[in-house]
């Protein structure tokens, strides 16, 4: 049977720890051990998650299969943490909102250790610390980042991830995907956000103008970067994703709701980045990203 560690124990982590245990053997690594238990509510059903904990100073073992699903401006110190725990042939799977450089992560692997890149629209929220609730299905992609990732990701995802996830496919171009992600955040996560309402509400003529010019904006910004997205389709994609989703919060929503930090920055900070290395102009992001930072700070 495989065995795969999974890095902390956000909802994300634990909805994919829930799912892969059904096959494989699931050990999270978290920065303490105050929990000897992790459960999962659906439809207002609580069942354990089959999976054990672990901490970086408690590794005994090297590592073959690793799932990162944290936040995008924890990604940095949680690769360093765990680069010493890593086979030499291992397979690191990336996972979160927004935009993060996968080049200098690349560069700091082994020759032989394989890179992707997953995004699911699966929905969870945590009403506890060790509680996550799922709040609906969503399609689960996976690509390669690097060249030892491309060759491996038939196997690996035949032999890990499709037997634990229906609703799950490989992906040629992860990138493109991530772009098309990243639009879906930028529409929906910081205006929902700043209104703290429902993904749903944000399908209100009201807001179709806001989310039409950050959605511009992307979209120029992702062709200067040798990226094609056509705007029809991320908008149709966008409103299709506050349907299926619409009594959900999103993931900002919840971290502004709570006073953490958000990932704005990865997002339309991403979007402003970008502009700025191009020498355009996304007004529209710049003003929505200067507004979610104010509201971090507060």
């Amino acid at each position: 049977m495989n065995q795969v560690h999974i890095v902390g124990r956000g909802a994300i982590g634990l909805l994919l720890a829930n799912k892969l245990a059904q096959h494989t053997q699931v050990t999270l690594i978290t920065r303490d051990d105050d929990f000897d238990d992790y459960h999962l509510i659906d439809n207002e059903k609580s069942h354990a998650i089959p999976v054990s904990q672990t901490t970086f100073d408690s590794l005994r073992s090297k590592i073959t299969h690793c799932i990162v699903p944290v936040k995008a401006y924890q990604l940095s110190q949680a690769l360093h943490a765990l680069a010493p725990h890593l086979h030499d042939d291992a397979n690191i799977i990336l996972s979160h909102n927004g935009m993060s450089d996968v080049s200098e992560i690349i560069q700091s692997l082994k020759t032989n250790q394989a890179l992707y890149f997953l995004t699911t629209s699966m929905g969870g929220m945590k009403p506890l610390a060790n509680t996550v609730k799922y709040t609906g299905a969503g399609l689960t992609q996976i690509g390669a980042c690097n060249q030892i990732a491309q060759a491996r990701l038939p196997s690996l995802f035949q032999g890990l991830i499709q037997p634990c996830l229906s609703q799950a496919q490989p992906v040629d171009d992860i990138n493109e995907i991530r772009w098309q992600k990243l639009c879906v955040n930028i529409a929906i996560n910081p205006l929902s956000a700043l209104l703290q309402c429902k993904n749903g509400k944000l399908r209100a003529p009201a807001y179709a103008r806001q989310v039409l010019s950050l959605l511009n904006e992307a979209c120029f910004v992702a062709g200067l970067d040798g990226v094609e997205l056509k705007l029809s389709s991320e908008l149709m994609r966008a409103y299709q994703v506050m349907k299926l989703t619409a009594e959900n919060n999103s993931s900002m929503a919840q971290d502004i709701k709570i006073g953490r930090r958000t990932e704005i920055d990865a997002i339309c900070g991403f979007i402003v980045s970008r502009a700025n290395r191009h020498g355009v102009s996304v007004p529209e992001n710049e003003w929505m990203w200067q507004q979610i930072k104010r509201k971090e700070r507060a």
